[in-house]
């Protein structure tokens, strides 16, 4: 497996448990009331955008250098 495509994998696994972990606190915090599950929640979902937009430059990286 080349270094391009397991950092493709890891940042994509990245962002799948970036927003399980931000819906279970989500979750969380629907059941409980707990103003730090809805932190943690709210702060994973951010980290998941944010490492979906970093995928998209990577890729868009990784395509201009293999040309």
């Amino acid at each position: 497996m080349s270094l391009r495509i397991f950092h493709l994998v890891f940042v994509a696994l990245s962002i799948v448990m970036a927003a399980l972990v931000g819906g279970w606190g989500v979750n969380r915090y629907l059941a409980d009331g707990g103003i730090g599950d809805l932190s943690l929640g709210v702060g994973f979902f951010i980290t998941g955008a944010v490492l979906t937009v970093y995928g998209v430059k990577v890729m868009r990286k990784f395509r201009e250098i293999g040309r």
